[in-house]
């Protein structure tokens, strides 16, 4: 008898186990890579990707307003996914708890198209070249 217990016990273990091998070997890397290296990239490179003057400005009035924006956002979106972790623990109801991830997934999707207008400004700010040079110091020619 003990054999018939022990033998599914032994398959959940193996199930179990290689479930978890296969969770440790995903690459979820994609999920959450931004793309802002790829203004830092632009202003630490303004000498070899050959800016003019119009351009370095458009660099320094980037600088000064768009990564405060984005960081705002992102820490709003740290608050509202540390709120929810509260929500979850004190055990809100079901409907609150779904209102917060809704307002979350909204939120992550103002910051992925943040991101994306942000590659859309530099697209529209260098030329060709200079934009496909970027990306390559960007370390992002790779993700294309």
């Amino acid at each position: 008898m003990r054999p018939m217990i022990l033998i599914p016990a032994l398959a959940l273990a193996l199930a179990l186990g290689s479930q978890a091998t296969i969770a440790a070997e995903r690459d979820v890397s994609e999920l959450s890579t931004p793309v802002v290296v790829l203004t830092p990239a632009v202003a630490r490179n303004a000498d070899s990707l050959d800016l003019d003057e119009t351009q370095r400005e458009a660099v320094k009035e980037w600088l000064a307003s768009s990564p405060a924006i984005r960081e705002a956002h992102e820490d709003r979106m740290v608050a509202a996914r540390a709120e929810l972790r509260e929500m979850i623990l004190n055990n809100a109801s079901s409907e609150a708890r779904e209102a917060q991830a809704a307002a979350i997934g909204k939120m992550e999707a103002e910051l992925l198209l943040m991101r994306s207008n942000c590659v859309d400004h530099w697209r529209g700010v260098l030329d060709e070249r200079q934009f496909a040079q970027a990306l390559e110091l960007a370390g992002l020619a790779e993700a294309r």
